[in-house]
């Protein structure tokens, strides 16, 4: 199913995720022709609440929301 997704796929990631990030950024990047992974240092699974990584987290998400 991923390989009908056209538009740009960024995926924002934290370092210390549960989620091993090869076990993200493999299978999608496999499958996704525009994909990009980006890691939050010192950040977890739910950056969004993370006090260190929060604005990072939101900055990005901005930036990207803004490129398109």
């Amino acid at each position: 199913m991923g390989r009908r997704i056209a538009c740009p796929v960024v995926a924002i990631h934290g370092d210390h995720d549960p989620h091993p990030r090869e076990g993200i950024e493999v299978p999608l990047a496999g499958v996704l022709d525009n994909f990009r992974l980006v890691t939050l240092e010192r950040c977890g699974h739910k950056p969004w609440y993370e006090r260190q990584s929060r604005e990072s987290f939101f900055a990005i998400l901005e930036g990207e929301l803004a490129a398109r």
